[in-house]
């Protein structure tokens, strides 16, 4: 039969059977389901009846038994759907029922992925013990979508299963990934071991380290507890799975570092200020690690890192140096601003430039004749550099030191600033309308280390900044506020939180911005819990 005559019959049966009954009710619908014989007719009347008629709880003994019936997983499909769209808890058996845990073709699997679907839109936790064993079937479909509604109904009776399915080697990685955010959605302690594992885990060209590490912080306490000994270098059995699996050890106490500076986990402070002297016979692996403790003692606001990392910042390499530079900067105050100006008189010109923005970002009038001495020998010392490694630009040495003293100078609106709004939160907030990047990096963190709840909503508003070491700034700063206050969560969560979402969504595959918003949404999960 063509289409437009199979649509024709069916719009005959209904005209029909609308003369005798109310096209509301689901009698209606019921009696014209018995005598729409083909599945493909029978699946485009329950569409319509989706579509034509608001299906409501009155519907659902009609629905319940059709299902039961009905044999054509096509069909069952449809009657998943519109099951689903009435969000009973009475559906959870006929639903449960309706599953075919040995579904070979496609179109049965299908089915099977609608069941679990509007299982997880019931949401009844009724519906847990039909979901697990599908962690275990062939249906990718419905194995997929029961992994996700187990997470999402946090089902602890899954916990167990999905730790297997997370580290299973045999099956893609996609489903690794996926059983790992479920249990991350569960929370439950019972998954950190194997977490831990994950962080460091690849496989066929696949890292699973972001989706572990974000279900750590989500786990919270949990995490910490069983982080703490990794990042100490404690955990024997993790050291051994890592020489079994031929991962660097070291690789651990950098991961934890990080995850624990997440946590904002105060415990971990004293052992991340032992591993800011770590020491390796590869230099690139001792000083990633220094670095990334580095970064959690900064997050940390941990004002013991002052010190040691003053006389980290001396390092010449730009890239390490930047490290331990944020970190001061993120801490705060006026004691690491010696080692700065001395810092920004060594090294290549990038290492300076990183010195002297930390300068600026610390200090305040006082730094105004150390700004001017640096931008009134950088011509020379750019001469130098030149001379000793032509780099590019080096055609034009003179001109190329000009312009280098020139942006030494542009901080000192930074400076200005730093004198102007002392002690004062309002004052950086008015700073950061029409602002400098570095401007607004600033602010950002001065307003966050003041603790004043009243400013969340003004960070929230700046979220979209393009700039992501900008974003970073406002999410590190916002982060600070909602640790320290639950009224700067509550204010941000009515003014801001639907938004930040849609942002979140928004940019989500957006590869500019995907290492600064996995601490934007770790920030909406804090925000979501305080």
């Amino acid at each position: 039969m063509s289409r437009p005559l199979a649509a024709w019959c069916v719009a005959a049966v209904l005209c029909f059977v609308a003369c005798k009954s109310d096209p509301n009710s689901p009698d209606y619908w019921a009696g014209t389901l018995q005598q729409t014989r083909r599945a493909e007719d029978r699946v485009r009347l329950i569409e319509a009846m989706r579509t034509k008629t608001k299906v409501n709880e009155s519907f659902l003994p009609m629905l319940h038994e059709a299902l039961s019936q009905e044999r054509k997983p096509e069909v069952k499909a449809a009657l998943a759907r519109a099951i689903g769209d009435v969000h009973h808890a009475s559906s959870v058996e006929a639903l449960s029922a309706a599953i075919d845990p040995a579904a070979g073709d496609m179109s049965s699997q299908l089915a099977n992925k609608a069941m679990v679907t509007a299982l997880g839109a019931i949401g009844d936790v009724r519906a847990v013990p039909a979901l697990v064993p599908l962690l275990r079937a062939k249906d990718t479909y419905a194995r997929i979508e029961a992994i996700q509604v187990l997470g999402s109904m946090k089902a602890k009776e899954a916990v167990e299963p999905l730790i297997v399915l997370a580290t299973d080697e045999g099956v893609e990685p996609f489903l690794n990934k996926k059983a790992i955010e479920a249990l991350g959605h569960i929370g439950d302690g019972r998954a950190a071991p194997a977490l831990i594992r994950m962080l460091t885990k690849e496989r066929k060209g696949k890292s699973f380290y972001v989706e572990s590490s974000f279900a750590l912080f989500q786990l919270g306490q949990p995490a910490a507890d069983a982080l703490l000994p990794a990042l100490e270098g404690r955990d024997a059995e993790l050291l051994a799975w890592a020489k079994t699996n031929g991962v660097n050890p070291a690789s651990y106490p950098m991961k934890a570092a990080t995850v624990l500076g997440d946590l904002r986990e105060k415990r971990a402070v004293e052992p991340l200020l032992k591993l800011l002297s770590f020491s390796h016979s590869d230099v690139q692996i001792q000083a990633l690690v220094r670095m990334q403790a580095a970064d959690a003692l900064g997050r940390l606001r941990a004002t013991e890192a002052v010190k040691p990392l003053t006389t980290l910042v001396l390092e010449t390499d730009p890239t390490v140096r930047d490290a331990y530079v944020k970190a001061l900067v993120r801490l705060g105050g006026r004691d690491a601003l010696p080692a700065l100006e001395k810092a920004a008189g060594t090294g290549d010109w990038y290492a300076r430039e990183v010195a002297v923005k930390g300068l600026a970002m610390l200090g305040d009038a006082r730094e105004q004749p150390v700004l001017q001495k640096l931008a009134t020998g950088e011509p020379a010392r750019t001469a130098a550099d030149c001379k000793a490694t032509q780099e590019e630009g080096c055609e034009d040495a003179a001109g190329l030191g000009k312009k280098r003293a020139d942006e030494i100078t542009a901080h000192a609106a930074l400076l200005e600033a730093g004198q102007a709004c002392t002690g004062n939160a309002g004052c950086w907030v008015q700073r950061m309308d029409k602002a400098t990047k570095p401007m607004m990096e600033r602010a950002a963190l001065e307003v966050g280390r003041a603790g004043s709840a009243e400013h969340a909503p003004a960070l929230a508003a700046k979220l979209s900044e393009r700039d992501t070491e900008v974003r970073l700034a406002l999410i590190l700063a916002m982060g600070w506020l909602v640790d320290g206050s639950q009224d700067a969560a509550k204010k941000v969560r009515e003014t801001s939180l639907p938004d930040l979402r849609k942002q979140l969504q928004a940019e989500q595959g957006v590869t500019q911005y995907a290492s600064v918003n996995e601490d934007l949404r770790r920030l909406l999960a804090r925000i979501e819990r305080t």
